[in-house]
């Protein structure tokens, strides 16, 4: 069931002053204004948008040579009949050694990715852009204008805590900030089943432009921070969020836990690395890691052309994959900075969009129509209680996208060509949290 807006919390965007250089200690921290959460509708979030896999991400395969991923939006090559496999689409699916890469690459602006610790044990920072950690490397790194903000944790401190997403200026000059998206823990979603996560409900609202949170345009003096999401999570439970911030001059970024919504607890603390459970990733990154960095893009865009022959073929393109994979072609983006313990590209893409054009073509061959599915696919095969579960859009309209070991594809759409027609379905989606790679996009002739 949707959370209702009396299960939103109210969200405090707090100014406190500053001392030079550094956030305020709480003699001289002063009061703003706040905003109050509630259901999106008419603010326009930039859909075409990492990391999180609390139960399992699939088993890497060797690694080997690696395509890295390009620039979306070229144009892509076509797939002729001759390249499809005969036979229906099989199950077990088809090996990852049968597909064919995914056209297209990164657009869009980079993401700002708290996830290592996943599992925080007490209060301090998850993941910040303002300084170097004492004990993780990284690197002061301002942002300015559009930034994504994706983040995933499980709070095991043994009490309730806070979480506060915050922006501070280090300009001389006063700086303009806004921001939209979604946030929320399992308690106002009712738990972590299926279609009822915080993770199912940020990958709907971001991925159809609803956000459930707004910061209107907020000035931002000098050397002050801004809250820009505070989010209540009890012990054992899980938070997930993405949003986007708008920003008129550099500022910095950081995800900290405390144990209370005072902003100046925050400050308090955001030089001090919360403890938690880190998973550091391989030499080369990953296998697997995660992150906690900004990332390149928030968005995969890219064109699928394929001309479709008589029923009893398929065809296959890989879909989410990462180093380590065994998949020649690596569609995760690299790191603009990351903590060195964490990967150094977007491992599974979480909170990232996959924005596909599928340009379907009758191959010309005969006087008969085709008939041709296209079907998004989970390739992992553990035992677990989900590979994807979240929203997306085909052609503009809602589709729920939930794999699990018993049911581990989704037919988005049926389209029948006419000789010499042609016809394009648009598959659109955001890699929600608790989601396991690799995925397949299939195309089968009916």
């Amino acid at each position: 069931m949707r959370p209702s807006v009396a299960q939103h919390l109210v969200l405090s965007c707090l100014l406190a002053a500053c001392a030079a250089g550094s956030p305020s200690s709480e003699e001289s921290a002063t009061p703003g204004t706040s905003v109050t959460a509630g259901v999106g509708g008419s603010v326009t979030s930039n859909a075409a948008s990492v990391a999180s896999a609390s139960e399992a991400a699939s088993t890497s395969g060797a690694g080997g040579a690696s395509q890295n991923v390009g620039v979306g939006g070229g144009a892509a090559e076509l797939v002729t009949s001759s390249q499809w496999s005969e036979g229906p689409l099989p199950s077990p699916l088809p090996a990852k050694g049968t597909l064919l890469p995914l056209p297209g690459g990164g657009i869009g602006e980079p993401v700002f990715t708290s996830n290592n610790p996943e599992v925080f044990k007490g209060n301090g920072l998850l993941y910040g852009t303002g300084h170097p950690s004492p004990t993780r490397g990284g690197k002061s790194f301002p942002m300015s204008g559009d930034f994504g903000v994706y983040l995933h944790h499980l709070n095991q401190s043994g009490a309730t805590k806070v979480a506060t997403l915050m922006v501070t200026n280090p300009n001389a000059a006063a700086v303009t900030v806004s921001a939209e998206g979604s946030g929320y823990n399992q308690t106002e979603t009712g738990g972590l089943a299926l279609n009822s996560s915080p993770d199912f409900f940020v990958s709907k609202e971001w991925i159809t432009g609803t956000p459930s949170m707004l910061v209107p345009p907020t000035n931002l003096p000098p050397m002050k921070p801004l809250a820009i999401w505070q989010k209540q999570v009890k012990n054992n439970a899980e938070i997930d969020g993405r949003f986007v911030v708008h920003a008129s001059g550099p500022v910095f970024a950081y995800l900290v836990v405390t144990d209370s919504t005072d902003l100046n607890q925050a400050i308090a603390v955001y030089k001090t690395d919360a403890p938690g459970i880190i998973a550091k990733s391989g030499n080369p990154p990953p296998p697997f890691g995660r992150e906690a960095g900004v990332y390149a893009h928030d968005t995969w865009r890219g064109v699928i052309r394929a001309e479709v022959p008589p029923a009893g073929h398929h065809v296959g393109f890989a879909v989410n994959t990462a180093t380590g994979l065994g998949f020649p072609q690596v569609q995760a983006f690299k790191a603009l900075t990351h903590y060195s313990d964490s990967a150094a590209e977007a491992v599974g893409m979480y909170g990232n969009v996959y924005d596909l054009d599928v340009e379907l073509a009758h191959d010309g061959e005969g006087s008969m129509p085709r008939k041709v599915g296209v079907v998004f696919a989970s390739l992992v095969t553990a035992d677990i209680s989900r590979y994807w579960d979240g929203v997306g859009l085909v052609d503009g309209k809602e589709v729920i996208l939930t794999h699990t070991p018993k049911s581990a594809t989704t037919l988005l759409k049926e389209v029948t060509l006419a000789p010499g027609e042609k016809q394009v379905v648009r598959f659109q989606a955001m890699v929600p949290g608790l989601a396991s790679i690799p995925q397949a996009l299939f195309l089968v002739s009916y």
